[in-house]
């Protein structure tokens, strides 16, 4: 077995157990649609992790490919175990390095969720805006937009038709967008337009020459199929508007918030840490 191969096994079984371990409890029940190396596959958990792009375009196909996807993981698991991979040092320091990371990340949760003083209300927010108002006046035009690709024109045709034709904006990036969280995240945006598409100037065009709603030609740009909508504009010398600023400034103090709780908390157990002595740093 040469070294590609062993550590093609390695991952996916560090991969299968660790996904085991987190779904042990909350496996859904079922059709079972696939049982290899004693574990059962539903067809509920594999509509779950299909995109649904995938599902819309041939549902029997895409199931048909997780499965033997999944099939050949089981199997990957199942050898690797055989051959006591988890016995290997590389595989233990893989598992106490997720462990580490999982736990300081549930940590950091668990103090904020508990600490009611990071919540930022809505006068609070508003209070900071009135406070620096003038930093809130936009030295160059930003806009906020709508924009998707595709792998194929068909897709992005129908994309722009059904946007055309009122179809909410995250129902469309959900059901054609490569990438539907960017596309999501970014619709709720102000953003400067000189910074926008600068590896993609036609786009960027687009936006200087289309009025407020419009949806731009579609245009196939590195093997993918884009279009940009204007949703609303902000011209230099103007605020933005009040809700949105107001959004925004609570996520700002709320993450300000948070980072001071936990550089406070790293301080407070690095001290208690050094006053139990149970830290030495070698020069």
């Amino acid at each position: 077995m040469n070294r590609l191969t062993l550590f093609f096994i390695l991952f996916s079984s560090l991969t299968m157990l660790l996904t085991a371990c987190a779904s042990q409890d909350t496996e859904p029940q079922g059709t079972i649609i696939a049982v290899a190396a004693g574990e059962q596959l539903f067809l509920e958990k594999a509509l779950r992790h299909i995109p649904p792009r995938s599902i819309r375009e041939d549902s029997i196909a895409a199931v048909s490919r997780y499965r033997e996807q999944w099939i050949f993981e089981q199997l990957l698991a199942e050898e690797a175990r055989r051959m006591n991979i988890q016995q290997l040092p590389t595989f233990q320091e893989a598992m106490d390095r997720f462990e580490r990371q999982l736990m300081v990340e549930l940590l950091a949760e668990a103090y904020q969720d508990r600490t009611e003083a990071v919540y930022v209300s809505r006068e609070q927010a508003f209070n900071f805006y009135e406070m620096h108002r003038e930093q809130f006046i936009l030295n160059e035009r930003h806009v906020r937009i709508n924009h998707l690709f595709t792998n194929t024109f068909s897709e992005a045709n129908n994309a722009r038709n059904e946007l055309l034709r009122g179809v909410e904006w995250e129902t469309v990036a959900q059901n054609y967008a490569i990438d539907p969280e960017y596309s999501i995240r970014t619709a709720a945006l102000y953003l400067p337009l000189s910074s926008l598409f600068e590896e993609e100037p036609e786009l960027a065009q687009f936006l200087r020459v289309i009025g407020l709603t419009e949806v731009s030609p579609i245009r196939q740009i590195g093997g993918q199929y884009h279009f940009v909508q204007l949703v609303e504009n902000q011209d230099a010398g103007s605020v933005p508007d009040l809700d949105w600023t107001l959004d925004q400034v609570q996520q700002w103090l709320t993450t300000e918030r948070r980072q001071n709780q936990l550089s406070a908390l790293r301080q407070n157990l690095l001290r208690q840490a050094e006053a139990n002595g149970t830290i030495t740093i070698f020069d």
